[in-house]
């Protein structure tokens, strides 16, 4: 709960931090509270421990290997992750398990005292550890067909359980040898009940159903095994419960059973102490089977017992995104876990981007000391950054607040050649003044770069900052007539009336919180104010990496950066500049297309660890699909999406969840854009006065 909950702080957002909690706690009382671990053990026979070695060493791989195709993970647990297990269902996990190996070993204990537990009682019907009750039970019946939701179902109940499922698998050529003597053995009895039949001159006699029925199922057993390439196996169920009295462990065992006959199967308690003892064996993952109680099984119809359900995702310090659609558990992602934190949020108009995008804020700003950056080009942010103490620098012809595209950070760019990179953003920035042409000749590219070497040679001279109006002039002073085309080109933005970014910075950026308001730049000048905000935001994450300070960029509308070439590499530089320097950057659109029209753009969104996607168009969604390897099941969860649903993917897992914010809240009235919300709350303040 604690790694759950925001603590409070004693500020002015102890307020938001409370309500925040108070809604997390809510939530949690609707999911089932279980946290479910899934463990495969594996054991072989070989002559000496070097070939077992080798053994696992390459079976690991190929567990690995085939778990990632299913978008899940595999990881091989060390002696003292093994041990811990056994220590938690011994001693139950309240006990704080600590064990040394080299310090065991040179007193002399062994591991066993550790773990084993106290005066450990066992009776014919159970038995105890301590003062706990427990019972072993396994599956002595089978339905003809079961569904998966039967072992889904019983792992379901919140109680400590362990659910083992014992495996052996057969050879091919074992299994197939023994089916065609069980058919032929088959086959012999019906031979003999029909000359029977004969020597009474019963010629037109039936061979009775059950017969024919074992017939047919062997033929289809041997088929199975010869043509759908199954395989068979031996499998053996046991379910070891554990509680607090002995009438809820009697009560627990009936639940259990009940859930077994409503599949037409039967669940039986093992008699006797030894056979319970025995029982509670071969249910730890250790890799024993102690009880002789098998049922022949394919592949197919053993799939059906493994406890797969679902994916969850429940990381340790994680932001709350909402919760599992299929389970109904919270979803806390800390991105910090993953290969990369770059992230993107997509969806159509009114899919909830922003809303959830809000939240993530808010969760940052109450439970971390990080910066936070955000690029708003329609102006929707404002409410919650200047709520929360942060700083709104509006960015608009007639604002009194300037940023400098010529600032430099020390240590800029990711090629080691900050000139070079700054340079490659400055042409960016010319090719969105030419809207007709979206491009630069490789004339204009020379003469971009040697104008802007000159001028930073200058600086490192003077030491004051150049502006666009500094480089305007530079380029006035070169003989081509490109050059004089360039700074023509330029005037617009440096000397004209939309010289709003040909001034030096003159704004406070050492607030925490800084949001960018582009909304009022007009649609000529808001690509060129994402560039040069983008370019702002990239000095701001440089100078705090090198305090050791991390930083969250949030850029909204970000597919209109990926319409030209250049605007696209300067784009994809800076977003691989934020990952090295302790950034996590989010890229928010409702236009995917757009995005993956760009190799760059495709590229970005490919190699994300974290994407969320709500309500999807047509279109895009075929392109998701395609591009992230999403099933057509997964797929239902993104199609005519109620607004804050959709599907997660992080790092290999795609789940899909539902976040909704209670409307009473009043983080809900500062994040809602709809106008039916906006509308009420007109209402209620008119009411209210």
């Amino acid at each position: 709960m604690e790694d759950i909950l925001i603590p409070l702080q004693n500020d002015k957002l102890d307020f938001y931090r409370k309500e925040y909690n108070h809604m997390l706690l809510d939530k949690l009382a609707e999911s089932d509270d279980i946290v479910q671990e899934k463990y495969i053990t594996i054991t072989i026979f070989r002559n000496n421990i070097a070939e077992a070695r080798s053994f696992f060493s390459r079976l690991t791989t190929e567990l690995t290997s085939h778990f990632s195709k299913l978008g899940s993970g595999c990881i091989e647990l060390d002696v003292y992750d093994r041990l811990k297990i056994l220590h938690d269902f011994y001693r139950g996990e309240e006990e704080e398990f600590v064990f040394d190996l080299k310090d065991s070993a040179n007193k002399g204990h062994s591991f066993k005292d550790v773990i084993c537990p106290y005066a450990p009682k066992f009776n014919h019907k159970g038995f105890m550890f301590g003062d706990r009750y427990g019972r072993v039970l396994y599956l002595s019946n089978y339905s003809r067909f079961i569904k998966d939701s039967f072992i889904s179902e019983l792992c379901d109940l919140n109680r400590n359980l362990m659910y083992s499922m014992d495996i052996i698998s057969v050879p091919t050529d074992e299994a197939v040898k023994e089916m065609e003597n069980k058919l032929l053995g088959v086959n012999t009895n019906i031979t003999n009940w029909q000359r029977r039949q004969n020597a009474n001159n019963n010629f037109s006699a039936v061979i009775p159903y059950d017969m024919e029925l074992q017939r047919e199922e062997c033929k289809e057993f041997l088929d199975d095994l010869t043509i759908r390439d199954q395989r068979m196996m031996l499998c053996n169920i046991t379910i070891t419960h554990l509680a607090d009295s002995k009438n809820e462990l009697d009560n627990d065992t009936e639940i259990l059973k009940s859930i077994a006959r409503k599949y037409m199967c039967e669940l039986s308690t093992l008699f006797f102490s030894k056979r319970q003892l025995d029982g509670v064996l071969t249910t730890l993952p250790i890799g024993v089977n102690r009880l002789d109680i098998t049922r022949t099984l394919l592949t197919e119809s053993a799939s059906v017992f493994i406890p797969f359900r679902a994916q969850e995702i429940m990381d340790k310090g994680g932001i709350w995104y909402g919760q599992n659609a299929i389970t109904n558990n919270p979803i806390l992602c800390n991105k910090e876990l993953l290969q990369n934190p770059n992230a993107f949020i997509l969806g159509v108009p009114g899919a909830g981007k922003s809303f959830l995008t809000k939240e993530e804020i808010e969760f940052i700003i109450m439970s971390t000391n990080d910066d936070v950056l955000i690029c708003d080009p329609e102006g929707e942010y404002d409410p919650i950054i200047k709520e929360f103490g942060g700083e709104v620098i509006e960015i608009s012809v007639g604002s009194k607040d300037h940023i400098n595209p010529m600032d430099m950070e020390e240590g800029y760019g990711d090629s080691g050649n900050p000139v070079g990179d700054k340079s490659q953003f400055i042409m960016s920035l010319f090719e969105q003044l030419d809207r007709e042409n979206k491009s630069i000749t490789p004339i204009e590219r020379s003469l971009i770069d040697r104008c802007v070497s000159i001028v930073y040679a200058e600086y490192r001279k003077t030491k004051i900052m150049p502006t666009l109006k500094t480089l305007r002039n530079i380029l006035l002073k070169q003989p081509e007539s490109e050059a004089r085309t360039l700074a023509l080109r330029l005037e617009y933005i440096a000397e004209g009336t939309s010289d709003i970014f040909a001034h030096e910075t003159n704004v406070d950026v050492s607030n925490r919180i800084i949001s960018y308001n582009i909304f009022n730049l007009g649609t000529q000048l808001k690509t060129i104010g994402l560039l040069i905000i983008t370019d702002a935001m990239l000095n701001r994450v440089i100078s705090n990496w090198k305090k050791g300070k991390r930083t969250h960029v949030f850029i909204d509308e970000i597919h209109v950066i990926f319409e030209n070439e250049e605007s696209a590499t300067f784009f994809a530089s800076a977003w691989r500049q934020f990952r090295k320097r302790d950034a996590f950057p989010t890229g928010i659109t409702q236009n995917v297309k757009y995005l993956l029209s760009s190799q760059q753009g495709t590229s970005m969104l490919s190699n994300s660890e974290f994407i969320v996607m709500l309500n999807q168009s047509p279109n895009d969604r075929e392109d998701l699909a395609d591009l992230l390897k999403i099933s057509e099941e997964q797929m239902s969860y993104i199609t005519n999406a109620q607004s804050g649903c959709g599907l997660i993917k992080y790092g290999a897992s795609l789940v899909p969840f539902i976040n909704r914010m209670p409307k009473d809240m009043e983080l809900y009235r500062l994040n809602t854009t709809k106008p039916t919300d906006r509308k009420e709350m007109l209402v209620q303040i008119e009411q209210s006065n």
